[in-house]
């Protein structure tokens, strides 16, 4: 209430009139602000001391000058308006700056009074109070603040306030990006953000801090995802007035430093591992200090074991070095320290166990800005086992060396890229008369001594070579001796990132012997033994193989199938000796026949010949002509000059056939029809001797029935005394009556049973049939004439025809001499000794014997006179041509005078002519057989006959 009632009365004081000033003057003057007394104008009319002090001039200096210059241009407007709403009675306050001598600016807030006397305003007072520092000082707090703001917020870790409480106040965004929370989520004890066990911890340190210490701890921060942080934690108490009012935190996250370190710590460990598994320590020495640093792995190097109270001392590495190491252990090391360059040299240690071991030591210098070395580092490498491995090594590849240059096989290895040998045994001159290293100083050497044959194989070898692929080939090398080497070689190349060769590594060996012993193999197996050509079972590998080839390519080829027409007879006459020496020679001219064709031997007179890429079927028969006309020259062997011809029969692939056995089958069947038409020809095969050759397995087929079915009959020819003109015998004749096919031919069928073996059975049924004949003809009175049966030589040559004749003379009861058996020439080839046996017993028995078709076999004249033949029998090719051929009448009286000679009769048979049967007369043959008497006749026509007698 008393500062009411003062400023009351100081009020009434202060409105007084000019004249009244004590007390006002009092206060005025001793105002600690500067005052200012301005009229309606605007100008000084008084200040007080501190205003002088203030502006920097004197009072008499003040008075009547315009206040409103003095305050800063900026705020001149404003102090305008100010003075106008105090005039109007209304006190004002504001801040403005105040122009100064003192200094450039005055800041000071200015409070306006309005002056009033008489309830009219006649002024102002304005009171400025210095506040300069006091904004100064606002100022940089705030710029202070801001900076501190700046810093808070763009911290580039956690940064926050924890109270008292432990809640967190304020933080900035790292936290909230590090915590994955809001700001609404924040606000909540700072622990709570923190792993359950490190909760308790950090409560602890938190407590520290506001104790008044600060305080650093690890801690994971858990995210609220669930993922953990790893955080250093740095706690700060804040004060205020001496008592801490909060903790300022900055939490660093170290989850990657912590990665880091733990990798760092796993690459350690590693290098580790690594030094310990590849025995190699490193160092590290200061020359300055003399101090070194050594690898855990280089103190087990030198066997040193108590670490800790080992000094890793350049005095101690030296007394590890072996005596007669040492001299050049100091010199490597000190020419490295005065070059400053790396070095690198081996030496040998001792270690403190007494164990001798062999280093590798490298290392480098580093230097000063000066260029003084001032640390060398560098590493050791236990290198004893790789030396001793070496040395064995060493010791191996001499020995090696010693085996492989005694192995057999050559080995080699040659940089291609350097041209050099890296390795070659000693057998590789011997295996070529030349060494390796003139090849590759001269490649062209190599394809001088390849066997031309092998040439392009040996491009596509060098071109496999190149291109990385390893080969195994083998081929034919002269030798410098001239000598041609079949080898195996073996070849690896290497190659570099690009695919070029750079190295070739390879061993080769002679197999000549074994080439050789494979060749005589391969002859065994599919080469003839006696004429060197090919096989049966070559042939058939041939025949196959062009098959395939000339059904791919679209072509055809032509098998020719050859037998040798009558060699049996000179192999069984002659010896096997002259038959082998015949098939050689007959062999060779096939081969000069056939150059570019395929000639085989299957066996026995059996060949074929195979022309490839045939373009017409004339193409064959002009080879099958050529051959029969090369083979029609005399063969000549020691004083023989021996005569043989050919039948051949021709398939075509693929119109005869598109497998092997087909195309065989037909030619063969071909052959076949050759050898039918006369012998000494050529049959291209057609589907009509498929016929042919099905009437024929019918034939024998149906052959052993029959006797059975009463098919066969027996037809007889009568032999007429060439002089009187009668009947004085009959030649039994065999005709067949097929059910099928009717009258067979014996020409045809008689060739069958023989290839078949039937004409045994043949023969001793028409020989019974006979005997039986006979004795019928005896009972019903016919005249008496000895009947010929003929006898094929396997009947002939088999023991039982004895035992035939003598009981079926028996048991018909019939005279041996009305019996005659015709037998051939083949016979007396085959087994003479035998057939003189029989003849003789025969003979014995009253059985006439005959030599039948006389003249067309190989038989000796000697052989008539050894023999003793009742009857010679001169064959009809001969009395065909009688009349015509001198040859043939000179040997047809020839052979009846040389008969007459030895006591034989002499039956000419296949007479037709009058003028035959007149020259046959005039030379005095005996008896005549064939058609200008009669033909053959069935038994009814034959008994009329006989009963007859005589011919007119």
């Amino acid at each position: 209430m008393s500062n009411t009632v003062n400023n009351t009365s100081l009020e009434k004081d202060l409105q007084v009139d000019w004249d009244a000033k004590e007390v006002y003057k009092t206060f005025y003057n001793q105002h600690i602000d500067a005052t200012f007394v301005l009229d309606l104008e605007g100008k000084i009319q008084n200040v007080n001391e501190s205003a002088e002090r203030l502006i920097g001039c004197s009072k008499m200096d003040l008075l009547n000058q315009p206040f409103l210059p003095m305050v800063e241009k900026g705020k001149r407007v404003e102090m305008i308006h100010l003075f106008r709403r105090v005039m109007k009675g209304q006190p004002q306050e504001t801040k403005c700056s105040i122009n100064s001598k003192l200094s450039s600016t005055i800041i000071v807030n200015f409070v306006a009074v309005p002056i009033k006397q008489n309830d009219r305003i006649i002024g102002v007072v304005g009171v400025a109070n210095d506040i300069t520092q006091q904004v100064t000082l606002e100022r940089e707090m705030k710029q202070s603040h801001e900076r501190f703001k700046s810093v808070f917020e763009n911290h580039p870790d956690a940064v926050y306030t924890i109270d008292l409480q432990g809640n967190i106040q304020y933080c900035n965004d790292v936290v909230l990006e590090f915590t994955g929370l809001s700001r609404e989520e924040i606000s909540k004890p700072f622990y709570e953000l923190l792993a359950p066990e490190y909760q308790a911890y950090a409560m602890k340190k938190f407590n520290e801090a506001l104790s008044g210490d600060s305080v650093k701890y690890h801690a994971v921060l858990i995210r609220a995802d669930g993922k953990s942080l790893d955080f250093h934690m740095t706690h700060i108490p804040m004060f205020s007035d001496g008592n801490v009012t909060g903790v300022f935190g900055i939490s660093k996250n170290i989850s990657e430093l912590r990665e880091y370190e733990e990798k760092l710590s796993k690459a350690q460990k590693e290098l580790s591992l690594v030094q310990f598994v590849s025995n190699v320590g490193n160092w590290d020495y200061d020359v300055i200090s003399k101090e070194a640093i050594w690898s855990e792995q280089l103190y087990r190097i030198y066997g040193i074991e108590d670490i800790e109270n080992f000094k890793p001392s350049l005095g101690n590495y030296l007394s590890m070095v072996h005596p007669d190491d040492a001299d050049e252990f100091k010199k490597n090391c000190m020419d490295a320290y005065f070059s400053g360059e790396a070095f690198s040299f081996e030496y040998r240690i001792i270690r403190k166990d007494g164990v001798e071991r062999i280093v590798h030591e490298q290392g480098n210098t580093i230097r000063a800005e000066d260029g003084t070395v001032r640390r060398m580092i560098g590493t050791v490498h236990d290198i004893t086992e790789y030396r001793q491995t070496e040395a064995r090594l060493e010791q191996t590849e001499a020995q090696a060396q010693t085996i492989y240059n005694n192995l057999k096989e050559v080995i080699w290895s040659i940089d291609i890229k350097n041209r050099s040998i890296l390795f070659c045994t000693d057998e590789f001159e011997e295996l070529c008369g030349f060494k390796l290293q003139e090849v590759l100083q001269n490649p062209t050497l190599w394809d001088r001594y390849i066997h031309r044959d092998d040439a392009k194989k040996i491009v596509e070898i060098m071109t496999d070579i190149r291109n990385g692929k390893e080969i195994f080939e083998q081929y034919r090398l002269r030798h410098f001796s001239g000598e041609v080497k079949w080898i195996n070689v073996k070849a690896i190349p290497f190659c570099d990132q690009e695919g070029k060769l750079i190295r070739l590594d390879g061993i080769m060996w002679d197999v000549t012997e074994q080439k050789k012993a494979e060749e005589k193999l391969y002859k065994a197996a599919f080469q003839d033994y006696l004429t060197e050509l090919p096989n049966r079972r070559s042939f058939e590998n041939y025949i196959e193989t062009a098959i395939k080839l000339h059904h791919e390519e679209r072509e055809t080829f032509a098998l020719l199938y050859l037998d040798l027409d009558r060699f049996n007879a000179i192999n069984d006459r002659l010896g096997h000796s002259v038959g082998d020496e015949l098939l050689k020679q007959v062999a060779q001219r096939l081969k000069n026949c056939s150059e570019n064709h395929f000639s085989a031997r299957l066996s026995g007179d059996e060949f074929a010949v195979c022309i490839p890429r045939l373009q017409t079927t004339a193409q064959a028969i002009n080879a099958a002509q050529e051959i029969m006309e090369a083979l029609e020259q005399p063969f000549r062997y020691r004083d023989y000059d021996l005569f043989i011809s050919a039948s051949i029969g021709i398939s075509i692939y693929p119109m005869d056939g598109d497998h092997a056995a087909e195309l065989v089958k037909n030619a063969d069947t071909a052959l076949s029809h050759a050898k039918e038409k006369g012998k000494n020809t050529y049959q291209v095969y057609t589907k009509e001797m498929n016929q042919e050759s099905f009437r024929k397995y019918c034939l024998e087929r149906d052959m052993r029935k029959a006797i059975e079915l009463n098919e066969f009959e027996v037809y007889y020819q009568p032999k007429v005394d060439a002089k009187a003109e009668e009947i004085i015998g009959a030649e039994a004749l065999l005709r067949w009556e097929h059910k099928r096919f009717g009258s067979v031919s014996p020409g045809e069928f008689i060739p069958i049973a023989e290839d078949s073996g039937f004409i045994t059975e043949i023969g001793t049924w028409v020989f019974k049939n006979v005997c039986q004949q006979l004795k019928e003809w005896e009972k019903n009175d016919l005249p008496f004439v000895p009947i010929s049966i003929n006898i094929s030589p396997q009947h002939f040559l088999k023991k039982d025809i004895i035992e035939l004749v003598k009981t079926s003379v028996a048991e018909f009861g019939i005279d041996p001499a009305s019996i005659e058996l015709e037998i051939t020439e083949t016979s007396l080839i085959h087994y003479s000794e035998v057939v003189q046996n029989t003849m003789s017993t025969l003979k014995d028995i009253g059985v006439k014997i005959s030599l039948d078709d006389f003249g067309t076999g190989y038989s000796s004249l000697s052989q008539l006179q050894n023999f003793q033949f009742d009857t010679l029998k001169i064959d009809q090719s001969f009395i065909k041509n009688v009349l015509i051929k001198k040859e043939d009448s000179v040997i047809t009286s020839s052979l009846i005078s040389l008969a007459h000679g030895l006591g034989m009769n002499v039956v000419a048979e296949g007479v037709e002519l009058e003028e035959q049967l007149e020259y046959l007369k005039q030379n005095d043959c005996d008896q005549i057989q064939g058609y200008i008497y009669s033909k053959p006749l069935r038994v009814k026509d034959f008994e009329d006959l006989l009963k007859k007698g005589l011919f007119n």
